[in-house]
């Protein structure tokens, strides 16, 4: 027996051995993975870049399971997406946002991930960002210029950044009562994110990252999906910190059960019918994604996630108050102005026109971040809380526009050159270079990294909420107390009332 232990052990450091040859000998562009040999690019100075590689596969609404292997894999370009639901404020959304995520190719072959890793002359063992986009759970896709990892990377040492790619729409959650099972789950790309946090992690050694220093972080719906991710693995022990930006638990509809109606006025719109057996499932299950995809848009049909207590929780609500989440550091925020880009979409779809003053008092308001904060707080987690107020005019092409949802993004990933709207000012270049510092000191250490970095834990009732963009500092911080900021949200659903009404006379 422990002859046959010192030929095993003697096998493994040898496989290590010669798989650290290959990544040495390619100058660490050929990486072995689990599934096989994967071939990136050097894009940049001291940047490796790997696109497209499966982290899983996946049947029509079924749970995603390890990609089959191959003997080589060409990661030099963005997989398909997963399929879209553009609606038409949708579609102004992302043209909005730079027209990201609109025009790609898309199929239901889409779970992938992207790497962008340290060159080998750079530090190895990094911390990993695992990036989840944003798009409401109806669309989004790794593919988006805003998203793109190359500049994080070469302007900060210690960091590999992730992203990826999972289900939305009906093929996330389709709401089909033939899916309902005990134990199972529907909320496909929830389990998608699953498999690409158990892929990073088996995996990203490989690529010079550091499997014991993993942090989720994600935008709005994206960030929700972070958020979610902890209540559901309360005891994980691969995340060792989160990154909320504009999205927790508390915009995620717990209180709902399963919505068979937009199930059904889909399976009738492509001819499956409105009786919910397993005919009309395996009917479902025959028509083309781009049949199913124009139903969706056509009908209107919205598939939100179900709670279905495995990855979505009904009692999310008293999970939160009594700590029953993963208790992990969280780096938490929202945007001064998050509604303007959301009221914009929507009225220009409907109306076909935006007027400023209707935005603007439906704007100043902030998101639950205040309550998530608390909770992670009572329950003992290092928690750290910002507000974005910066407003540029690469990103704000309207005077109302100011700092909206999603404005941060290509801040923090250092992407602002990707607009054609204007170049990039100094003064946006430099608070780009602190945003990033601070998510990557976070990163490497999420317990102490912010601390270090000078950022107080978070309390409510003390200068410790972190403004970044504010005038007094354009390129750093400036500090405030969270109840402050916090006034602004008892007002909030008034300031939508009037908005609406608003909304309403124009549309006369």
């Amino acid at each position: 027996m422990a002859v046959f232990s010192v030929i095993f052990f003697s096998v493994l450091i040898l496989h290590a051995s010669f798989a650290q040859i290959i990544s040495a000998s390619s100058g660490g562009l050929s990486i072995k993975t689990e599934q096989g040999l994967v071939s990136g690019t050097s894009i940049s100075r001291g940047v490796r870049q790997f696109l497209g590689v499966p982290f899983a596969s996946a049947e029509r609404w079924e749970a995603p399971s390890k990609p089959s292997r191959y003997s080589s894999f060409r990661a030099t370009a963005f997989s398909d997406s997963c399929v879209q639901a553009i609606s038409p404020a949708n579609a102004i959304f992302s043209q909005l946002l730079g027209g990201g995520g609109v025009n790609v190719s898309e199929s239901e072959d889409c779970l992938s991930v992207n790497i962008w890793a340290p060159s080998l002359d750079r530090k190895q063992k990094t911390a990993v960002l695992l990036w989840v986009y944003g798009g409401d759970f109806q669309l989004g896709t790794s593919n988006n210029p805003v998203y793109i990892g190359q500049n994080f990377v070469r302007d900060n040492d210690d960091i590999t950044i992730v992203t990826f790619n999972y289900r939305t729409n009906i093929f996330g959650q389709p709401n089909a009562p033939q899916l309902v099972k005990n134990g199972v789950s529907q909320n496909f790309g929830m389990l998608d994110l699953d498999a690409a946090v158990q892929w990073v992690h088996d995996n990203i050694a490989a690529f010079g990252g550091d499997p014991d220093r993993i942090s989720l972080f994600g935008q709005s719906a994206g960030s929700s999906a972070v958020d979610a991710y902890t209540f559901a693995h309360p005891h994980d022990t691969i995340i060792k910190g989160v990154i909320e930006e504009s999205g927790t638990m508390s915009l995620i509809n717990t209180g709902t059960s399963l919505n068979e109606t937009a199930w059904n006025v889909v399976t009738s719109s492509v001819g499956c019918g409105k009786t919910s057996d397993a005919s009309q499932l395996a009917c479902m299950k025959r028509v083309s994604f781009e049949s199913l995809k124009n139903a969706v848009v056509s009908t209107g049909a919205s598939f939100n996630l179900v709670p279905d207590n495995i990855t979505i929780f009904s009692d999310t609500p008293a999970r939160a108050l009594t700590g029953n989440f993963l208790k992990v550091p969280l780096l938490g925020g929202t945007n001064l102005n998050e509604a303007d880009l959301l009221v914009l979409a929507t009225e220009l779809s409907t109306t076909g026109m935006a007027l400023p003053f209707i935005t603007e008092v439906t704007s100043d308001l902030e998101t639950q971040a205040r309550n998530t904060a608390q909770n992670r707080l009572n329950a003992g987690v290092a928690t750290w809380r910002y507000q974005y107020q910066a407003v540029f005019p690469d990103i704000s092409s309207r005077p109302d526009l100011r700092a909206f949802h999603a404005s941060e993004i290509s801040l923090v990933f250092g992407t602002y050159n990707s607009s054609t709207l204007a170049p990039p000012t100094m003064t946006e270049i430099a608070l780009s270079r602190y945003i990033q510092a601070a998510w990557v000191a976070f990163a490497r250490n999420p317990s102490k990294g912010l601390l270090e970095f000078g950022w107080p834990i978070y309390n409510r009732n003390t200068s410790s909420l972190v403004q970044l963009g504010n005038a007094a500092n354009a390129t750093g911080m400036v500090l405030t107390e969270g109840r402050f900021v916090d006034a602004t949200c008892a007002s909030a659903q008034q300031l939508l009332g009037i908005a609406g009404q608003l909304s309403s006379l124009v549309s006369l």
